[in-house]
């Protein structure tokens, strides 16, 4: 399937595949502007390209087969050739996580430490840092494969800075609220499941798993509101704090409590709210809880022109998820991880001691290194079978490939960027372009 279309605010898209489930319809989406590949969105959210106008969803709901799921039969060649794109663009996909990890040991402890203290119902945070290029996104999606592998529900968010940013926290949640994805093979994320919640009658869970505000909230909806798409929409932005009670009310009928609050409670209420989304990601089939991974927080952090009060925004914000990682130790379910990935060195003052200082015990820092010598070898063997399978070039046409591993190797070595991963593997698919081409 491929299907041009348009997102208000990401861009240009092509729909690739449509999910099953029953709700608002759902499907895997590219952004090949942004480098994004297979991302799951609502498909009423999108609008055709050049026109502007609602997108036609007559599209036919594919169901699961014997409980296999459409994402399992991907053309083996489409993959890589998916994966080989998002590599060129400097992302990382799962199967490159799985078929090109090297050198993960270090990083496999801290992240399984972290994973264990959520599924004591703890909360921890993990800081990834490394210069330009050695892999903090790759770290971060191989936290996520692992995640799902103990029962954890895990979330993205890229802080660019501008319309997401740690010195506007409403503005995280807001990137999160729709970007939550569950370990198990159904493709509802959590404001799917949530409404679920209502359907059965069963919101009774939340308050008795620690989810205070939501409860309160969908306490008051009924089976009738949530199968209306619009009304449901509208709290499903109600409850990321992207509109208020007030506008709940006068355009779903719904007295709800506040949850939005003056400036500077604004840091408690985030830490909160996502704190309360572990909770109930435990109640909808991750019961570990919830891992949430924030990219390019060295832009977040370079940004010029931050008032005082803004950057206060960004402390208050770690002081009190901080605040609520030491009142929740004894709950003993599900937790929550906090993983942020940095490149020192970007700011005249250093984020990272900063936020050693605002966390304290709850942090562990995974510096990333250089991969060795044997760890590109085998690192460019992968790629070369990689490239091999996409475009249906058998071993013996590969024959070269070794050649050209080993020129990529010494090419870095009398550069500037000695063993750096993500030029090295620039470097050798434009070679392997080159040779077979």
């Amino acid at each position: 399937m491929e299907i041009c279309a348009q997102h208000p605010r990401k861009g240009d898209c092509v729909i690739r595949e449509i999910l099953p489930g029953t709700g608002r319809l759902r499907g895997l989406v590219d952004y090949p502007l942004l480098g994004i590949l297979r991302l799951p969105e609502f498909l009423d959210e999108l609008v055709e390209r050049g026109t502007g106008k609602p997108l036609s969803l007559n599209f036919d709901r594919p169901s699961n087969v014997e409980g296999v799921s459409r994402r399992d039969v991907t053309l083996p060649w489409r993959s890589a050739r998916q994966t080989l794109l998002a590599l060129r663009l400097g992302q990382s996909t799962p199967d490159s996580v799985r078929d090109l990890s090297v050198g993960m040991e270090d990083v496999n402890v801290e992240c399984q430490h972290a994973l264990d203290r959520a599924a004591a119902g703890e909360m921890s945070f993990l800081l990834i840092a490394s210069p330009y290029g050695m892999g903090k996104s790759h770290a971060l999606a191989h936290l996520r494969q692992l995640a799902h592998a103990v029962h954890m529900a895990t979330g993205s968010v890229v802080l660019d800075g501008v319309g997401v940013s740690l010195c506007a926290p409403m503005t995280v949640l807001a990137a999160l609220a729709r970007n939550i994805e569950f370990p198990d093979d159904n493709p509802d994320g959590l404001s799917q499941r949530l409404a679920a919640l209502v359907r059965t009658k069963d919101t009774e869970r939340l308050k008795l798993s620690g989810c205070p505000l939501l409860y309160d909230v969908l306490r008051r909806v009924d089976a009738a509101q949530v199968e209306d798409p619009n009304m449901w929409e509208v709290i499903e932005d109600f409850l990321s704090l992207e509109v208020g009670a007030g506008e709940v009310r006068s355009r779903a009928g719904l007295v709800v409590p506040a949850l939005k609050v003056v400036r500077h409670d604004r840091p408690r209420r985030c830490a909160e709210l996502i704190w309360e989304w572990a909770r109930a990601c435990c109640v909808t089939n991750a019961r570990n809880g919830l891992v949430i991974m924030c990219d390019e927080a060295d832009v977040d952090y370079a940004q010029s022109g931050r008032s005082k009060n803004e950057r206060e925004q960004r402390y208050e914000l770690f002081r009190a998820w901080r605040e609520i990682a030491m009142e929740q130790r004894a709950l003993g379910c599900g937790g929550l991880v906090v993983a942020i990935a940095i490149t020192p060195g970007t700011t005249d003052s250093d984020p990272i001691d900063g936020l050693r200082t605002e966390l304290g015990p709850c942090l562990n820092t995974i510096r990333l290194r250089e991969p060795t010598i044997s760890e590109l070898r085998d690192l460019g063997k992968r790629l070369c079978k990689l490239y091999g399978e996409a475009y249906g070039l058998g071993e013996d046409r590969l024959s070269a490939s070794s050649a050209l591993v080993e020129q990529c190797i010494a090419d870095l070595a009398r550069s500037s960027n000695e063993r750096n991963p993500r030029r090295f593997i620039r470097h050798l698919l434009e070679k392997l372009d080159t040779t077979y081409a």
